[in-house]
């Protein structure tokens, strides 16, 4: 099969062959449209040998079925559109799912070291552009063949005349290869530095804060405009000889046209091998004719471009980073955690070496460490957002590695440092965590991580819409929410990543009583860059030269 010379394309088969009642409408009407296109055609052939010969009734005639056939032709064309955008929108969903699903099982590891150009690019354009493939391709290949029936009935009226166009439209066919080739070329050179500026816009969106803060618009500007000019040279680049190798193809038509009327006036008429009304019919097919040039260049690039686009779903689609989870579902009744002789690298700097500690349960512990020490890490490691190297963690005696993802992220939950607020009411933020969570267990959650009466204090109180990235919560405000989400979920392990980082001390103090109330039946871990009093805790633990030391 040809398509399977484009092996990335012809894996998004599967897309298409669910829907292929579908896509048997789309071919019907799309082949009735066409047909009727040709016959149109006809029609206005006898049309005009009708007027040429004064036979006024047969032009009549004629110009009625013309405008009839014309009618119907529409109709065709416009039921096609209608299949064409239903099976698009359908493919791109399906595609767009299947990448969501892949990317939400992906490595943390792995999804961070990408920039959000590399996701935002695939999950769009290229999706669009695969997800139009099949429709693009049968209209344009009927549309070549439609165009290709006038070059055979130009040989029934004129067979020098269909030499002629013949050796023309070669011609013009291997000048469309080469602005396919080039233009597949150039292709992934814009798509990267796309990317790139889709990133540099991102971070202009989401770190505005800072950049004002520090003063730094000229410098982010001049940073992002570095990368607008290289897309910019790029972009010019590619459209500069993509329309350089169009300009030529047009001009050799031009060539074509004026060879065209200089050998039937000074051969072709003049032998009598064509008439007058003949000639007309063959330049009123010229330009159609010209056309299936273009059809197939179109073709090609289809070909092409989809199996490119298609390369870079794969990229995420077939992703081989994926989380690897255990079969074990029992619950973490106990909640003690044990790190045996654990060994990590990152980035090719070493975090841990033989690295060996024991929590207890239902223990608040707290855990310190300069900055860069690996705290989070530890953190990262004991929630498998990044894999084990070396050594063991164990929860109630049970590896990690052999839990399920159910388990694991039931019963161990994260409150993260910078904490991520959804384009959704504040309600809907909290309760994304536990769908069946009733209104009071919502409420109850929010005012023990005492946040219940700030948010009440808002316009629209809980149905309060959340701006993107939660840029209308103060830093504190986000972690208290975070730590609603921890409460509401009811987690027997509760990691808190550097907590009171954007608390005032008030509001510490509360949290810190919250905790207490909480360990008689959680174990709960803290990281904290520095704390005052160590009192309230029962295990104190601190990360120096790769290894930790308990203080208390």
């Amino acid at each position: 099969m040809f398509l399977k010379k484009f092996k990335s394309l012809y894996k998004f088969k599967k897309y298409y062959k669910q829907y292929y009642k579908l896509i048997i409408l789309l071919f019907i009407v799309m082949f009735l449209a066409s047909g009727l296109g040709v016959f149109v055609s006809f029609l206005m052939s006898e049309q005009l040998i009708g007027i040429t010969n004064e036979q006024t009734q047969k032009a009549i005639d004629y110009t009625i079925y013309i405008l009839v056939a014309i009618t119907i032709h529409h109709i065709n064309w416009f039921l096609w559109s209608k299949f064409h955008f239903s099976l698009t929108k359908k493919i791109s969903n399906d595609i767009r799912q299947d990448i969501v699903k892949n990317l939400l099982n992906t490595k943390y590891s792995t999804i961070s070291k990408k920039e959000t150009g590399y996701y935002i690019e695939r999950i769009n354009d290229d999706v669009n552009e695969i997800s139009s493939f099949l429709g693009n391709v049968a209209g344009g290949f009927v549309d070549m063949i439609t165009n290709l029936t006038f070059l055979i009935i130009i040989y029934f009226l004129s067979w020098q005349l269909g030499l002629f166009f013949t050796i023309g439209i070669s011609i013009l066919f291997i000048i469309e290869s080469i602005k396919v080739s080039l233009d597949v070329k150039n292709l992934e050179m814009v798509k990267n530095a796309t990317e790139k500026m889709n990133s540099g816009f991102n971070e202009i969106v989401y770190g505005i804060k800072d950049i004002k803060g520090f003063g730094i618009k000229e410098e982010v500007n001049n940073k992002l405009q570095k990368v607008n000019e290289d897309l910019l040279n790029k972009t010019y680049k590619k459209e500069v000889q993509f329309s350089l190798i169009s300009r030529l193809g047009t001009y050799c038509q031009w060539i074509i046209d004026a060879v065209l009327v200089f050998v039937t006036m000074l051969w072709l008429l003049p032998q009598g091998h064509v008439t007058i009304v003949i000639l007309i019919l063959v330049f009123n097919y010229k330009s159609l004719m010209y056309d299936t040039v273009s059809y197939f260049s179109k073709i090609k690039s289809y070909y092409v471009n989809g199996d490119y686009y298609a390369q870079r779903i794969l990229e995420i689609i077939d992703a081989h980073d994926l989380e690897c989870f255990g079969n074990n579902q029992n619950k973490i009744v106990n909640g003690q955690i044990q790190f045996k002789n654990l060994s990590f690298n990152y980035d090719n700097k070493q975090i841990f070496n033989n690295l060996n500690m024991s929590i207890p349960p239902n223990t608040l512990n707290v855990l310190i460490g300069d900055s860069g020490s690996g705290k989070s890490t530890l953190f990262y490691l004991l929630t498998k957002y990044y894999e084990i190297e070396d050594g063991k963690i164990y929860v109630d005696n049970i590896d990690i590695n052999d839990y399920s993802e159910k388990t694991l992220r039931n019963d161990i939950c994260i409150v993260n440092q910078e904490p991520f607020i959804f384009c959704d009411t504040i309600y809907n933020n909290i309760k994304i965590v536990k769908t069946d969570a009733t209104e009071d267990e919502i409420y109850n959650a929010c005012k023990l991580a005492n946040i219940h009466n700030e948010i009440l204090n808002f316009e629209n109180g809980y149905n309060t819409v959340m701006f993107e990235g939660g840029s209308n919560l103060s830093g504190g405000q986000k972690q208290r929410i975070e730590l609603a989400r921890a409460l509401l979920k009811d987690s027997k392990i509760i990691l808190l990543d550097e907590p009171t980082s954007a608390l005032d001390f008030n509001n510490q103090q509360k949290l810190f009583q919250i905790l207490v109330n909480l360990k008689n039946n959680k174990t709960i871990f803290i990281i904290a860059h520095k704390l005052n009093n160590f009192d309230i805790f029962d295990n104190v633990y601190c990360i120096k030269d790769n290894k930790i030391i308990k203080f208390k």
